[in-house]
């Protein structure tokens, strides 16, 4: 019984029974006076009154005192103390509430600055003992980032564990946690799981599917990753074949309208020149014939050349590269070569230009008279050109044809630096004096190693799916923390400008899977609502509606817990579209069960009490305040986790046993 009673209840029982107890005895103590002395009652039962009353308001004075000067600090301490027990929180404790406790209140202090100096010791003994797991990291992130071919690895629930940049481009917004099938047809996937887990020993299991929205056509294959007979998981390799397959079908589309087109002009000349076997006397008249079939035949020729060398540059492997990094390995292969530095980027396969002013230099040097190579870039906006020049005797541009029908390298076999110019669709040539000039397209404009975003990619301590999700952890699940910005507070009557939501896993908050959306709302917003949040009606006029919003939005938080800031506000406008039957968490509930001894429950101060900070530019934005929303809730989860709340069944028991619809407890929008 005891255990169930508060702090606070306790000491306002106490006092009301020390008044009650007072009050008590003085009435006893006059009855004993009037017993002995008698006289009249009236006195006595005035007096009793009197002083009864007095001793009762007494009592409940000092406990009110001793409530707001005692018991409530001591439980502000309290909270803070198992907070920072429980979560790291680095925040200094407030003291001045707790002035009247004497020693207590810096006693809760030094055990803070303690427990704060311990957790840095261990955290830097962790980081030492990780720098090698670090070090595999970094190489892992490299690894990946730089394939070329999409790589993702699935759980058996077929869900992401890990994928890469190159996964990311071809599949669009992947995040981890995420089903397989939101991003890609699984069926053909499936089939080849399960010939890959039928044949352990054999080779990768290829597939051909498509992205889900069918927009792409992948090719890949599927290899079993095995922790002894434990499957673990799945590795998929995929690559958009899609520019490929459609450059096969044109290419046996112009392979056919070859032969179709030439056809025709050659049995005409061919019935011409028998026409003219047969009858000599002719020629005059059929050789203008002849001329006119071999015009058109030549001029087909033509068009397929032109077709060839387009599709030939569309399977050749080209990228933005620095022209200084082509010349600094032409560089390291000539070490007399004089090289001027460049930062312009290039649209080219940097080995086969590499290889191709290699080969060039090397037949130069083969004439000894011939030195002083140098090897620029020049011209401007798109018309770069290297310029490979010499001193000496001077070059035919025979000479250089000869060379250009070489293989280029034995990396490339059959192909010869020729291939390798007409798929780039340019030529070389010896210019005037001694010089042979390059023409190479300019690269895309953007200063080289600008920063990427930092993106949470791979966790192989994923949570694995299947179980009901009020079972589960609340360490395993995942979550979508989001808020919304809206034309005002009445959830009937007002529209969301503004949708923003940040995905967990348990207590991580993924790096780079944000979403971030303005909403047309469809009438105006007030000028009221824009001081807050600061959207105009300019902002919106070309954002999509909130039917459509919130259609990506459901897409974007499959299987996973909802959770806000008074959640109840933000979900009245989903629940206005349906399709939302996700679990919901509240922070503002949440913190008023666990700190009841403070009515003060909005998000500034949840932030201030775990030690957030908020961006100023940030803060009345959705996405900022989704931001805050999530570090609040990771900062809850230990804490909850200390309160016997396992589960997501306990966490939505505890916070609904306040009852009402927790506005009140959120401590309104704010």
């Amino acid at each position: 019984m005891r255990e169930r009673l508060g702090l606070r209840l306790r000491f306002a029982l106490f006092f009301a029974a020390l008044g009650l107890g007072g009050a008590a005895l003085t009435a006893l103590g006059l009855w004993v006076g009037w017993s002995r002395i008698g006289g009249p009652v009236d006195g006595y039962v005035i007096g009793g009154l009197i002083g009864g009353f007095g001793i009762i308001g007494l009592a409940a004075w000092i406990g009110l005192l001793f409530d707001e000067n005692v018991a409530k600090p001591i439980l502000a301490l309290a909270a803070d103390l198992h907070t920072r027990a429980q979560s790291d929180v680095q925040a200094q404790i407030d003291v001045a509430p707790a002035r009247y406790l004497g020693a207590l209140a810096p006693a809760a202090q030094a055990i803070h600055t303690e427990l704060e100096a311990a957790r840095k010791s261990q955290a830097q003994a962790f980081a030492d003992k990780t720098a090698r797991m670090a070090r595999d990291k970094a190489l892992l992130e490299a690894l990946l980032r730089d394939l070329s071919h999409g790589v993702v690895v699935l759980s058996p629930s077929r869900h992401i564990l890990l994928f890469n940049a190159a996964a990311a481009q071809i599949l669009g917004k992947v995040g981890l946690n995420r089903p397989a099938g939101s991003f890609l047809r699984m069926d053909p996937v499936e089939d080849a799981i399960q010939r890959r887990g039928a044949a352990k020993d054999a080779d990768a299991a290829p597939f051909l599917t498509v992205t889900a929205d069918g927009a792409r056509i992948l090719t890949g294959a599927v290899s079993t990753v095995m922790a002894g007979e434990t499957r673990v998981g799945d590795v998929v390799m995929i690559h958009d074949s899609t520019e490929a397959l459609r450059t096969h079908a044109e290419i046996e589309s112009l392979l056919r309208d070859t032969i179709e087109e030439a056809r025709r002009p050659a049995m005409a000349m061919g019935a011409l020149l028998d026409v003219i076997e047969m009858d000599p006397d002719s020629a005059p008249v059929m050789t203008g014939a002849l001329r006119e079939e071999a015009e058109r035949l030549s001029a087909h020729l033509a068009r397929v050349s032109t077709r060839r060398e387009a599709l030939n540059s569309v399977l050749w492997p080209l990228s933005d590269v620095d022209a200084g990094d082509i010349m600094a390995a032409v560089a390291a292969r000539h070490p007399g070569l004089t090289v001027e530095d460049s930062d312009m980027r290039l649209h080219c396969d940097g080995f086969a230009i590499t290889a191709i002013l290699d080969a060039a230099l090397h037949r130069l040097a083969q004439t000894p008279e011939r030195g002083d190579f140098t090897l620029r870039v020049r011209g401007r906006d798109a018309s770069k050109r290297f310029c490979l020049g010499w001193t000496g005797p001077g070059l035919s541009q025979g000479d250089l044809e000869n060379w250009l029908d070489a293989p280029i390298s034995p990396a490339y076999g059959p192909y010869t630096a020729r291939d390798a110019l007409e798929a780039h669709r340019t030529d070389m040539w010896v210019g005037p004096g001694q010089v042979i000039l390059l023409p190479i397209p300019t690269g895309t404009a953007t200063a080289p190693g600008a920063p990427t975003p930092d993106r949470d990619f791979y966790d192989f301590d994923l949570p694995e799916g299947g179980r009901a999700l009020a079972w589960r952890p609340l360490g395993d699940l995942a979550y979508v923390v989001f808020d919304t910005e809206t034309t005002g507070l009445d959830t009937a009557r007002d529209d969301v400008v503004q949708i923003a939501g940040v995905r967990m896993v348990g207590p991580r908050i993924l790096q780079g899977e944000d979403f971030d959306q303005l909403v047309d709302p469809g009438r105006p917003i007030p000028q009221s609502s824009t001081q807050i949040h600061g959207i105009t009606q300019e902002m919106v006029a070309d954002a999509p509606r909130f039917d459509t919003v919130a259609g990506t939005f459901s897409t974007y938080a499959e299987d996973a817990v909802l959770v806000a800031h008074n959640a109840k506000f933000d979900m009245a406008f989903l629940n206005r579209i349906g399709g939302f039957d996700h679990p919901v968490l509240c922070t503002g509930q949440l913190s008023a069960a666990l700190f009841d001894h403070t009515d003060d429950h909005t998000l500034d101060a949840l932030a201030e009490r775990f030690g957030i900070e908020i961006a100023e530019d940030m803060r009345h934005t959705a996405l900022g305040d989704a931001l805050a929303t999530a570090e609040i809730f990771k900062r809850m989860l230990p804490i909850l986790a200390g309160r016997g709340i396992r589960t997501l069944e306990d966490a939505l028991r505890f916070q609904g046993r306040l009852g009402g619809n927790g506005r009140e407890a959120a401590g309104g929008r704010a």
